[in-house]
């Protein structure tokens, strides 16, 4: 699965919990450690010049993507995987 495609499935689980307080207060923790973790061990020392991982330009188009793809959902047109299964892959 490339990273767009991570992108929009992760938005589109996120879709089916936005309403529920509790749940997103959950995944927000757990983004927020895995954030930490990166952040301490993985950062990348980039030189001058250097570009990041990805543009803005590819952070807004995986946005976009990921908004349509909420979209159809709600609209029943586009099927899921539970969270649990999207967490479990992290």
């Amino acid at each position: 699965m490339t990273t767009a495609e991570l992108n929009a499935e992760f938005f589109r689980q996120m879709s089916y919990i936005a309403d529920d307080e509790n749940s997103m207060k959950k995944v927000l923790e757990f983004v927020k450690n895995l954030v930490l973790q990166k952040t301490v061990v993985k950062t990348p020392i980039l030189s001058e010049g250097e570009v990041p991982y990805m543009t803005k330009a590819e952070i807004l188009s995986d946005f976009s993507e990921a908004c349509q793809d909420i979209k159809l959902a709600r609209e029943g047109k586009l099927q899921g995987r539970p969270l649990e299964d999207l967490l479990n892959e992290l």
